[in-house]
């Protein structure tokens, strides 16, 4: 498994001309695209505390914690599209106030509340001075969120699913220093599955049997789709149930236990792709370090999913640059 890291940045050291552009860097590598906007570059400061696994690619389980003074944060369609990142964030203020507007809605997130924003869907986030809190990454695989659903910028963390999700936050930061990689991706693939239930009447009833194979299966998935053993029934004798079984607990997500295994592997092995990191790697490398056993599986797995070969998506990207 992936080390954990844990790193801590300020820009209290730096200039006060170099602020705005080493904030834009850590935004653009820890979220993705968006515009910011100080309200007042010059007196601007900000810290944060980033907890994520070796080997990061954009919508993998991440916690940051921040403050700084008062900014704003866009994603449009231009930025959306340029990372192609589809995921959730977890909002959760711990001071102050975080202003979100997304499909038309808008709220101002007060301690004691949580929001969840689709990353994949324009919105603003904002707040004034002397604000601290966290955004947690929710991946694809744990959260679909639908852009004609009801919104869920503002829930009660008094909720018993969603005060659980707070507890479990509150644990991620408070022993960031002395977790291991294992304890961080196990307690946020928990706090995901209580966050999905509490959006989700259906999949409230998370302790039942499904469920918890279902949750399971998709966690067991995340860690080690990277190896190229992990098949389907590996992951069903990995949980001490049958093949049929395991089908019929991920029913309900709406992805089969193939296709979440292939979707996962695709998505990872394209991020790779499109990463300046890879770029001395060939095609192939990146396949098999995916969890591909041939390249045309790569390459069929590619145009099914994205409508364009490996070579088409690594031209795109780079153009795009």
């Amino acid at each position: 498994m992936p080390e954990l890291e844990v790193a801590s940045d300020t820009t209290s050291e730096l200039s006060r001309d170099d602020r705005p552009a080493y904030w834009r860097e850590q935004v653009s590598a820890n979220q993705g695209g968006a515009r910011v906007n100080f309200s007042n570059w010059p007196k601007f400061h900000g810290a944060l505390k980033v907890q994520r696994l070796a080997g990061y690619q954009l919508g993998d389980f991440q916690n940051v914690q921040f403050e700084s003074t008062a900014i704003s944060y866009e994603r449009t369609r231009a930025e959306i599209e340029a990372d192609g990142d589809r995921s959730a964030r977890l909002l959760i203020p711990r001071r102050g106030a975080l202003g979100i507007e997304q499909n038309g809605s808008r709220v101002l997130l007060k301690r004691g509340r949580l929001g969840v924003v689709d990353w994949g869907e324009r919105m603003v986030l904002s707040h004034e001075d002397d604000v601290r809190g966290w955004i947690l990454n929710v991946p694809t695989s744990s959260l679909r969120l639908s852009p004609k659903g009801p919104p869920h910028l503002e829930l009660d963390a008094h909720d018993p699913l969603l005060g659980s999700v707070l507890a479990l936050a509150e644990q991620l930061s408070r022993h960031s220093d002395a977790m291991t990689s294992s304890q961080f991706l196990q307690i946020s693939t928990h706090w995901a599955g209580l966050l999905a239930a509490a959006l989700d009447e259906r999949r409230a009833p998370e302790a039942t049997k499904f469920a918890a194979i279902s949750r399971d299966a998709r966690m067991h998935i995340q860690r080690y789709s990277d190896d190229p053993r992990l098949t389907v029934q590996a992951v069903a004798e990995h949980l001490g149930v049958s093949r049929r079984q395991l089908e019929r607990a991920m029913q309900d997500s709406g992805m089969s236990p193939h296709s979440c295994l292939l979707a996962t592997r695709t998505e990872r092995a394209v991020k790779r792709l499109t990463d300046p990191r890879y770029t001395g790697r060939t095609i192939a490398d990146v396949a098999y370090d995916s969890g591909f056993v041939s390249l045309s599986a790569f390459n069929n797995a590619c145009r099914g999913k994205y409508g364009a070969s490996p070579g088409q998506l690594r031209h795109q990207s780079l153009q795009s640059v």
